[in-house]
């Protein structure tokens, strides 16, 4: 099956392990992210997310190297669950945040995907806002 990958650059003006936190600590991430998430900061680790009441994702953490990347599939996209990596490379005057999202399948089963590249458009500015000002729209779907 081809797959369809997806991948973002984004600048920040901070320091690698500010963003580090913003996309591992369950509390940095319902503020910028989704409404509600749970992760367990180890390869092997759950990591589930609710965009809104009854509406989520559930993965496992692939990878996790302290303000340099992290990793974590997302096993409710059918029919392959997808990965989304998330590689961070320090700046002079910040960091380039580097988002990979892979496995993301072609054909009718997937024609609700079309919009992705655009949210994660969205939820990048979102993060870059909340790091560098403390504030961004209320977390949930985009795009």
């Amino acid at each position: 099956m081809n797959t369809i990958t997806i991948k973002k650059e984004q600048f920040i003006k901070a320091m690698p392990e500010r963003v580090f936190k913003a996309l591992t600590e369950k509390e940095e991430l319902e503020r910028w992210l989704v409404q509600k998430a749970e992760i367990e900061l180890r390869p092997g680790g759950t990591f589930c997310t609710e965009w809104a009441p009854g509406v989520g994702e559930h993965g496992k953490v692939k990878e996790v190297k302290p303000s340099q990347s992290f990793s974590f599939t997302w096993e409710a996209f059918s029919p392959t669950p997808t990965t989304i990596k998330f590689g961070l490379t320090k700046e002079k005057d910040g960091m380039l945040l580097t988002l990979t999202h892979s496995g993301i399948g072609e054909g009718e089963k997937w024609e609700v995907y079309t919009n992705i590249s655009e949210a994660w458009d969205g939820h990048l500015k979102d993060l870059t806002s909340w790091i560098e000002t403390g504030t961004c729209p209320p977390p949930g779907p985009r795009g």
